[in-house]
């Protein structure tokens, strides 16, 4: 049981490393419209999933309310926390940003526990704590110093509640038996069908088409969506079923720094002393927030892991 648990900590560092990188590869390709690129890389995310939904299609029938909280995570988790971001990071700074999607873990532990009923234990808060203090000490020594800039402060929060929403929704269609593979695959079409439809919104058809993009470009979006967007979001989903949705979530403490270390070997950004005690301070608030607790065999029920 140990050394599963432990090469799941070991996918889910890999997923939120991942997600570092996909930082610096959406940076790169900002010369593009945002919603264009959100769009462009959810449907080939979606793409990669289209096996998966075929050889589903005969074999299980999901009931209506299945079919809302899938549409559910597509719109919150991708559509509305892409969009949002998007528009947030346009009016806020960098580091604001990424102190408020910091906040993740904590938002998810908070409503975990008054909506799925996930316990909130002294070793998880402190872990959450701690993690998300390295978290700070990244944003402050990237950046200087963190300013609140209302509108867009107010908007980045909003799309970090609806990745927190997304995930909290996964964690319920896990406990009523939807295998994580068939959500993740059905919740990026949703989430692509919302993107395109806002986009669209946004400008027409032959404004989308006069774009010009490169092989290399092509391959950067290639290897954002399949890697970040379709692996990384199954690992992630897997990783909620299995432990649940707050003891997961600890785990993105870890991508603002992994965000830095990449943009260090890509763009030329300065590394610091200072972020290897962030480092630090990340890792063991990983380690305090997701390892479980053994529980008494007679007492409070431990977190379900209903079998998918």
């Amino acid at each position: 049981m140990k050394n599963k648990e432990g090469l799941l900590f070991l996918m889910l560092a890999v997923v939120v490393t991942f997600w570092g990188l996909n930082v610096v590869m959406v940076k790169y390709l900002t010369t593009f419209p945002p919603l264009f690129v959100s769009s462009l890389r959810m449907t080939l995310a979606a793409a990669c999933f289209l096996p998966v939904i075929a050889a589903y299609h005969k074999s299980l029938r999901l009931s209506k309310v299945d079919w809302i909280l899938l549409a559910g995570v597509g719109a919150t988790s991708i559509a509305l926390h892409q969009i949002t971001m998007t528009i947030g990071v346009q009016y806020t700074t960098a580091g604001n940003g990424s102190l408020i999607l910091g906040l993740n873990p904590l938002a998810t532990g908070l409503l975990a526990m008054l909506f799925l009923g996930e316990g909130m234990t002294w070793r998880k808060a402190l872990g959450i704590g701690v993690g998300f203090s390295g978290v700070l000490i990244v944003v402050i020594s990237q950046h200087g110093a963190v300013q609140m800039n209302g509108v867009g402060d107010a908007i980045m929060f909003f799309s970090m509640l609806m990745y927190v929403t997304g995930g909290l929704l996964i964690r319920k269609l896990v406990i009523r038996g939807v295998p994580v593979l068939l959500i993740t695959a059905l919740a990026q079409v949703f989430g692509m069908v919302f993107l395109w439809s806002v986009a669209l919104v946004d400008q027409p058809v032959s404004y989308y088409m006069n774009i010009d993009i490169s092989g290399f470009q092509w391959l950067v979006i290639l290897a954002s969506a399949v890697f970040s967007s379709a692996l990384g979001t199954l690992g992630w989903n897997y990783g909620i079923r299995q432990l649940g949705a707050s003891r997961t979530a600890i785990f993105l403490n870890g991508m603002p720094l992994a965000s830095l270390v990449f943009a260090a070997i890509f763009l030329g950004e300065r590394l610091q002393l200072v972020h290897l005690l962030a480092l630090f301070m990340i890792v063991l608030g990983v380690y305090l927030g997701s390892k479980k607790i053994p529980q008494p065999a007679i007492g409070s029920p431990v977190e379900s892991t209903t079998k998918a």
